[in-house]
This record gives structure tokens, sequence and C-alpha cells, in this order.
């Protein structure tokens, strides 16, 4: 995996397999700017607006537009044409009037889903480490860098939140146990659903692995994979679009 910290060139035939790029253009690519969130997880809103939507022929189009206020990501408008748009997050074009988010096709690659205007801000987040903190509260860390302080204890990592960025709010806690829908952000089975049959966890002396049987929503097969490849996303259907 390619190194971000420090960098500020990145080429092209180095970026990231995730990243749904022509590998033979130029000799240079856009870098996201570091937020926290995986780099192989992440495009720069530059690629995501001239190379995947083609809504902008070059940097200075996007600029233009950048400086209008006109794109915004997870309810925030965006200025740096290198910011990072990441798996699971929102964004809202104003002047076409649509909204999309980041998801992860059966190839394993990123890709954007339209979403309907009411889904724009609201995200599924993995939670990849949580600690106590003064006061009786627990702070817990996601996927892509983010931290939120809760009054709750019972939340674990693997668990998933479904928050509104918008205004911060916690919509609901989804555990990872059986019954629930998992979606695949890496791994063969990348870009599909399944449904949580059994968590196992195998104890070795220097840590524990994690093991999920679930159900294939698209085959109806029973496979096993590392619970680290999956996202709770929902019960009976996924709370988000994917």
């Amino acid at each position: 995996m390619a190194h971000i910290g420090g960098k500020r060139h990145l080429r092209r035939i180095s970026a990231p397999k995730t990243w749904p790029i022509y590998r033979k253009g130029s000799y240079w690519v856009a870098r996201p700017i570091t937020t926290g969130i995986p780099f192989e997880l992440c495009m720069p809103i530059l690629l995501w607006l001239r190379d995947y939507l083609k809504l902008v022929k070059n940097k200075r189009e996007l600029r233009y537009i950048l400086s209008k206020g006109s794109v915004e990501v997870n309810g925030k408008k965006v200025r740096d044409i290198n910011y990072p748009v990441g798996l699971f997050d929102t964004m809202k074009i104003v002047d076409i009037n649509k909204c999309y988010r980041v998801s992860v096709d059966p190839k394993g690659k990123l890709k954007l889903v339209e979403i309907p205007e009411d889904e724009y801000g609201k995200k599924v987040i993995r939670i990849i480490r949580k600690q106590n903190i003064k006061g009786g509260k627990t702070q817990i860390t996601g996927f892509d860098g983010r931290n939120f302080i809760i009054n709750e204890n019972n939340v674990k990592t693997e668990d998933s939140i479904f928050i509104n960025l918008i205004n911060g709010k916690i919509e609901k806690v989804i555990g990872m146990e059986p019954g629930m829908l998992v979606f695949f952000y890496k791994g063969n089975s990348a870009g599909r659903l399944g449904r949580i049959k059994e968590v196992k966890v195998l104890k070795k002396s220097f840590g524990h692995t994690r093991f999920i049987v679930y159900e294939d929503l698209e085959t109806g097969e029973s496979r096993e994979t590392l619970s680290e490849f999956a996202i709770v996303v929902g019960k009976d259907k996924p709370l988000i679009t994917l």
C-alpha cells in the first residue's frame, strides 16, 4: 500500500488499486490530503469530479466550482481540490442537484452511488477502537479516523454507528452479531451483502482473530471470512443506499 504521510505527489501507477482510475494516463495523479481515513478507502474530490463523474475538465474548473460553495461533503463545503472523499461519505453537488455516496464494487474498487437527498450526511461508521475517559464516558474511533464521545459503554469494536454528520447525532448502534447485515468492503466478497450466522474467535497467544460465518445474500451460500473485511450496515435492510 502506498504511504501518504509527508508526501505531496503520487505516481499514477502507484495509486491504490481501489481507485477507479485509468492507470496509463499522466505520470502524476492527485494525492488526498491527510484526514485520518485510510489512503486506499478514499480518493481526492478532483478525481471524483473530473475523472469519475466527468463534471469538470481540469483543476481550474473545479477550483471555480468549489469557490462558489457548490460542492459539499457530509454537510461541509469543500474548498480544497485534494480533499478526500472516502468510503460511505456523502457528497452533494448543488449545481446539478444530486447527492452521492462512496461505496465499493464487486472488484473491490471505490464507486459512487446516487442517493436520495434525505440520506445526504448520513453515514455508517465501523468502530475500530474504544477507550474509557474521564467522567465515566467512552471515546470511540471509527475506521475513517473520526472520534466520538458517548455515554454508553456497551459499544464494542467492530460494531457500527449510524450517524447524521450534519448535526452530529448518533442515531443507532449496530452490533456485529448473528442476524445482522454486513457489507464487505474488501476481500473476495467485496461489494456484496451478507447476513451473519455466527461470529467465531480464534484465540492466539499474541492476539485474537475474529471470523464471521455468513449467508451470501446474492447466492444463498454459507461462507466464512475475517470480520475485519465487513461493516455492519443494518438488520432487516441496510440503513444506507449501497
